[in-house]
């Protein structure tokens, strides 16, 4: 009878034997046999939590009816209606063809109708009939499972238990006190991309596994369900809506499961064709009556625009804001998932280079969020640094010489020269020793110049060695031009001041009458420094309604959808922006320049900030000599030309006098 067990079974019944042990008492009965189902098989948990039984009330409840014994017992005997219950299983598997399972255990210890098991599940007022009616009703009751845990992912069994979030206790917190509450018990966790959300969320199905949450959750899953593998193969009206419907009904009889939905602003329209309802419409008086519980993940302006119009969807969630960690905090998470890269790439990793990347990151890599941004910075640092060390190791040689030695020997074996090949075989062991141990020694630490090295990639900015020889270079070919050496030396000692910093654009106003005098210096500056250009005529901006073509349209807008003239800036933060004819734009854009001036940022119509930390702006202005220098505009649209001033790094005239001096060597 025993060799029809397979595995699983073989650690059930050890689970029942340990059920008796832990209780003391003398036999193993269909009652321990019913703890290890409870704690072990999950569609018997399913079934049996449906009916208001679990593990630990069982047990509670076997306790008060029989007790414990003082004594241990030293051996393990079971009873004749425990071997008769697993011999009724057996015998169900094998009519059926299947192997032995937990759901055939389970139905055998009902069918029996008698046992210490029976009699507690009686004295539980558990529905027993109605229990095994269910049971043996199933088609297939020993390989049933849930379509929502076919199409969805439980995420306590994919998290890693060793691995910690760290922070968002208070984020934690209010998800825990949400899931608690009677009514609106549906968190729904709001902030840009790369902050944490579904990290957060699996931090929560974590602090389940661990039993570090409230009772009334310490026996839930989280099932995380994706609209795309929901809307998967449905190929007919209908169908969408069956689906949904059906694992809806599946959440109301399992209210162990929680679902969560990364993204849930697709759901608005997921499913909704013309005459069609969407999910979020069938899923809202569900979550309204709280008879399933839902968490959702999703970014603010993802939110605002799909999301928020629906007033009654809305107020079925709890809005959880989570905000970009702080650079000190972004630095304690790197500092405690470092082991994980340290394992991973076999190095060590110095907390202050740690600290490093999370300044470096902050300071040149923008439209993204902390933790994520760090986190992926360091990743490839260190996948940088295992690079370096393969491409410098001598063991590569080592590897060339294997090869060469791996012929040798072969040639000595078709010739019959065991010898030989034998020689050849010690010197291939001593080479791999070699090898191995060049192989082991440790990484060197990683150093401010590989973090540079890495965001430089990333973002295409030189790092601050190659901007040293960029700028010598400059100094040089600026030096050979005819040019009045104080409009020389005031443009270069500009460019030394603030060309490491990033923190702000580097600003000239060149005031040029004839429009042609600073074209030598602005080539210069591109090509030199290996800028990328960037060129625009404020005659083409003369009025307000020409700003979308520079900052985009406006949502509801024609051509909303297309790429503006600043997003060149977004995919090329490293480059030399020149304004011609300045006073002729409108004051809307002079504004919009001021700004960015100011702040070194500026959004498009999209929302998305653009970064000018990395730029140097060249407003080019061709004033007659005797106007006030100051960007004269139409009369009643004049800006202040003062203040205007004030923001720019350094003011150049060129003289028209000079105009034939002006040239290349």
């Amino acid at each position: 009878m025993f060799d029809f067990f397979n595995i699983e079974i073989g650690k059930l019944f050890k689970q029942s034997e340990q059920e008796m042990l832990s209780l003391n008492h003398p036999y193993v009965g269909t009652e321990h046999l019913l703890l290890a189902l409870l704690k072990m098989a999950p569609d018997v948990k399913k079934l049996a939590l449906s009916y208001g039984l679990t593990y630990e009330n069982f047990r509670n409840e076997l306790l008060l009816v029989i007790g414990s014994a003082t004594k241990k017992t030293g051996y393990i005997l079971y009873t004749p209606l425990l071997k008769r219950v697993i011999k009724r299983a057996t015998d169900m598997a094998m009519e059926k063809k299947e192997e032995l399972t937990y759901s055939h255990l389970y139905m055998a210890i009902l069918e029996e109708g008698e046992g210490i098991a029976i009699r507690v599940l009686l004295g539980m007022d558990i529905d027993i009939e109605a229990m095994y009616e269910e049971l043996s009703n199933s088609k297939n009751p020993t390989r049933t499972k849930l379509q929502l845990l076919e199409i969805g992912k439980n995420l306590n069994e994919l998290v890693n238990p060793e691995e910690k979030l760290i922070g968002r206790e208070k984020e934690i917190d209010y998800i825990i006190e949400t899931l608690l509450r009677k009514n609106k018990n549906n968190p729904l966790l709001i902030g840009p991309a790369g902050v944490g959300k579904t990290a957060i969320v699996e931090e929560l199905a974590r602090r389940i596994n661990q039993k570090l949450v409230p009772h009334n959750l310490k026996n839930k899953e989280i099932i995380m369900l994706e609209m795309g593998s929901l809307v998967a193969g449905t190929k007919y009206r209908g169908e969408f809506e069956e689906r949904l419907t059906k694992i809806i009904k599946e959440l109301e009889k399992n209210p162990q499961y929680i679902l969560f939905i990364d993204e849930i602003h697709s759901m608005v329209n997921a499913g909704g064709a013309e005459g069609a309802i969407n999910a979020a419409d069938i899923l809202k008086p569900y979550l309204a009556r709280g008879t399933i519980k839902c968490i959702g993940a999703t970014t603010t302006a993802e939110y605002n625009k799909f999301m928020a119009n629906d007033k009654a969807l809305a107020r079925r969630f709890e809005k959880i804001n989570i905000k970009e960690p702080t650079l000190k905090e972004t630095t304690e998470i790197l500092i405690k998932v470092k082991a994980n890269y340290e394992k991973h790439y076999n190095l060590k990793i110095k907390d202050t280079a740690l600290k490093e990347i999370v300044e470096l990151t902050d300071k040149y890599i923008y439209g993204e969020k902390n933790p994520d941004k760090s986190l992926d910075v360091l990743d490839s640092v260190c996948a940088y640094m295992a690079l370096k060390k393969e491409q410098n190791s001598p063991a590569k040689d080592y590897q060339k010489e294997l090869l060469v030695l791996a012929d040798a020997k072969k040639k000595y074996i078709q010739d019959n020269d065991f010898e030989g090949a034998m020689k050849i075989h010690h010197d291939e062991i001593k080479i791999k020793k070699q090898v191995a141990k060049l192989n082991n020694q440790p990484m060197p630490d990683i150093t401010k110049d590989d973090i540079y090295y890495v965001i430089s990639k990333k973002v295409s900015i030189p790092v601050p060695q190659e901007k040293t020889k960029l700028l010598a270079n400059l100094t040089k070919a600026l030096e050979k031009l005819e040019y009045p050496k104080e409009v020389i030396t005031d443009i270069i000692s500009t460019l030394k001041e603030k060309y490491y910093d990033n923190l702000a654009p580097i600003s000239f106003l060149f005031n040029n009458p004839d429009n042609t005098l600073s074209k030598n210096i602005i080539d210069l500056i591109t090509q030199e420094l290996k800028m990328n250009s960037l060129k625009l005529d404020f005659n083409d901006y003369a009025s307000y309604p020409t700003l979308s073509k520079l900052l985009g349209s406006s949502a509801g807008y024609v051509g909303y959808d297309d790429e503006p003239i600043i997003n060149n800036l977004k995919y090329n933060p490293y480059s030399c922006l020149v304004i011609d004819n300045y006073e002729s734009g409108c004051v809307e854009i002079k504004k919009i320049v001021e700004q960015v001036l100011t702040n070194g940022l500026v959004k498009n119509a999209k929302g998305e900030e653009i970064s000018f930390k990395n730029t140097i702006i060249i407003i080019n202005t061709s004033l007659k000599q005797g106007a006030q220098m100051g960007f004269l505009a139409p009369a009643g649209k004049e800006t202040n030309p003062e203040k205007m001033l004030t923001k720019i790094d350094k003011v150049i005239t060129f003289k028209p006098t000079l105009k034939k001096n002006y040239q290349k060597n």
